[in-house]
């Protein structure tokens, strides 16, 4: 009776500790499918709306993230059966205890190939890297996406410089090119070792604001890798974080913002004038800049009517533009359907670059003119690929 107790309670306790690590093994391959989502959300971004190419550590990456996700789920599922399946049998036992120990190792591989998710770059176009978990865009032969951009990033760069501006908001519609600015002024800091900055942190926010998230990006950028990190709570990140940076000046970008970043339940400090650190973030909503205290407020213009046309013809081709007088004037049309938002006017241009008929320009003149009354919105990326495929 003793022996049989003292077995029964030992069972107990492995079941227990097999239940532990496949709720831990669940958890961190959701995380890992969401970091694998983020980094190919940025990837392919890049090579539909730039043509640019992923690089070859970022696809291995993406590879292996992928498969271990798929893995993981079927050994989920296959100690789910094994479980239920189980009376408490010797035999049943053992069983379990061999899933548990591909669980065990399961979990290893899934968190290394997580440590490895986070990329300073994702693509690369003609030997000039650009960027991904830091969002370096090079100036280099961008002129087409930077029109009427420079002045801006002067100006962030300015802010970047003085003391008395510790938060900086960009805002403006979607496809302005808020990013392409932030971008271009992250870039400059990296490209510049010596711009008096200890940290230069990226962090892409999106519209679901997740601050654990937030609070993960900055202590990779900050290098703290402690293995503790994933067991403290969000006060205690905070704290270390807070810890961190208090001491050290950091500029900090916030792209994608659309709600207010409590930037003090993320550990960050406040930026001031003995610290001279500096946050600049995006936005579409003026209301979010009130909400983060801004200091400084830039609101970001649609391109007038000659500069868009303008970067409109770069793209698209003044060859193409030229080569019939009927599509000169319909091309002219079709720029203006774009309402002087750069990624509109790039995008369109670029794809309309092969057609060489006045009724391909006409076609596709009809078709924006039967698509959504404006280019703004979230859906703005994904509303110009689809018009695009109607193009084709």
């Amino acid at each position: 009776m003793g022996k049989d107790f003292k077995s029964m309670v030992t069972r107990c306790i492995y079941v227990g500790k097999e239940n532990d690590n496949a709720k831990k093994l669940k958890t961190m391959t959701e995380e890992l499918r969401d970091l694998h989502n983020n980094v190919m959300k940025r990837v392919k971004m890049y090579e539909d709306q730039q043509k640019l190419k992923r690089l070859e550590k970022v696809q291995v990456w993406l590879r292996q993230s992928d498969a271990a996700i798929k893995e993981a789920e079927e050994m989920l599922m296959m100690y789910v059966s094994s479980s239920s399946s189980s009376n408490g049998s010797t035999v049943m036992i053992s069983s379990s205890h061999k899933v548990d120990k591909k669980i065990c190792k399961m979990l290893k591989e899934v968190q290394e190939i997580k440590s490895r998710g986070t990329f300073d770059v994702v693509v690369e176009n003609s030997g000039v890297v650009v960027g991904g978990g830091s969002m370096m865009v090079s100036t280099v032969d961008r002129d087409d996406q930077t029109v009427g951009l420079e002045a801006v990033s002067g100006l962030v760069w300015r802010c970047l410089t003085v003391d008395n501006t510790g938060i900086i908001g960009l805002y403006g519609v979607e496809g302005v090119g808020k990013t392409t600015v932030l971008t271009q002024v992250n870039n400059r800091l990296l490209q510049h070792k010596s711009n008096g900055f200890d940290f230069v942190i990226w962090v892409f926010v999106s519209k679901n604001l997740n601050l654990e998230k937030i609070q993960d990006t900055i202590r990779e950028k900050i290098g703290f890798l402690d293995r503790s990190w994933t067991s403290k709570t969000e006060e205690e990140r905070a704290g270390k974080i807070f810890e961190i940076l208090s001491k050290k000046r950091f500029a900090l970008f916030l792209d994608d913002v659309w709600e207010k970043v409590d930037l003090v339940k993320a550990g960050v400090p406040s930026p001031d004038g003995q610290n001279r650190s500096k946050i600049v973030f995006t936005t579409c909503s003026d209301e979010v800049c009130r909400e983060m205290g801004t200091q400084t407020k830039i609101k970001m213009e649609k391109l007038p009517w000659e500069r868009a046309w303008d970067l409109f013809k770069k793209n698209a081709g003044e060859e193409t533009v030229k080569s019939h007088p009927d599509i000169t004037k319909v091309a002219q049309e079709v720029a203006a359907k774009c309402e002087g938002l750069p990624l509109a006017l790039v995008t369109i241009g670029r794809a309309m670059a092969s057609k060489k008929t006045p009724q391909e320009w006409r076609d596709a003149l009809y078709i924006l003119s039967n698509s959504p009354p404006n280019f703004s919105g979230p859906i703005l990326a994904i509303s110009l690929q689809h018009i695009i495929v109607s193009f084709l």
